[in-house]
């Protein structure tokens, strides 16, 4: 089995799950510190590449430059959403997302609210932070994401790039959820956050199986601040 975005959402809604539990006091803090965290990264390596090809850190840029080489199909043909608007402001719902639909199979819509309400505004402030992202609702108890990417003029300066040159396959963004949440977790919790750590590991195993646990931890020793080697 590949890694896909239902992965992805699996590890995070288990550290959230985790932390919750077994962390009442600042659990939901550390899982948002790790989700801001995690997703600087991403913003911050997207930019890495802009920069690298000359391109101006806006948000025609960023669009380009995401990183998600998506699997699921009608991600892939842009059916999960609707562009309301692409000047001045780019402005788009979402009506589809297998993030939301793992968090709710596990019961953790609550998780997927938090998770959602940091993840975009901080991969956005790690691209640049002088952009202004606004996440005015999501799918999970508004009935859809309305995302605001303010004076993007995406018409007027849309990129196109190579995709093969900016996305990343989602084992990677597996391995680097995994590792950074691990990070933040036991620099906050000790040897609580190592448990915690475990457990995850676990309880992925036990749902993907030990060949798929084996490369996700494969990547525990990557730098994710900077540019994966050729």
């Amino acid at each position: 089995m590949d890694f896909n975005e239902r992965h992805h959402a699996f590890i995070s809604a288990c550290f959230y799950r985790e932390l919750k539990e077994k962390c009442p006091q600042n659990g939901e803090a550390t899982f948002v510190l790790a989700t801001q965290r995690y997703a600087e990264q991403r913003g911050s390596r997207m930019a890495q590449r802009a920069i690298r090809d000359g391109r101006e850190l806006d948000f025609a840029t960023y669009c380009a430059y995401g990183e998600w080489s998506y699997t699921e199909e009608y991600f892939t043909q842009g059916r999960h959403m609707e562009v309301v608007s692409k000047s001045p402001d780019y402005r788009y719902f979402v009506h589809a997302c297998p993030w939301h639909d793992q968090y709710k199979a596990m019961g953790l819509i609550e998780g997927a609210c938090l998770y959602c309400k940091h993840l975009d505004l901080a991969i956005a402030r790690g691209f640049n932070p002088y952009l202004t992202f606004e996440v005015r609702s999501t799918l999970h108890k508004e009935g859809k994401c309305d995302f605001v990417l303010k004076d993007a003029y995406i018409e007027k300066k849309g990129y196109s790039v190579d995709k093969s040159k900016t996305q990343m396959p989602f084992e990677y963004h597996c391995g680097h959820i995994y590792k950074t949440y691990s990070d933040i977790v036991k620099s906050i919790q000790g040897e609580k956050g190592e448990e915690i750590c475990k457990s995850v590991a676990k309880e992925f195993e036990k749902e993907y199986g030990e060949a798929m646990l084996k490369v996700l931890l494969s990547y525990s020793n990557t730098d994710f601040n900077v540019l994966p080697k050729a």
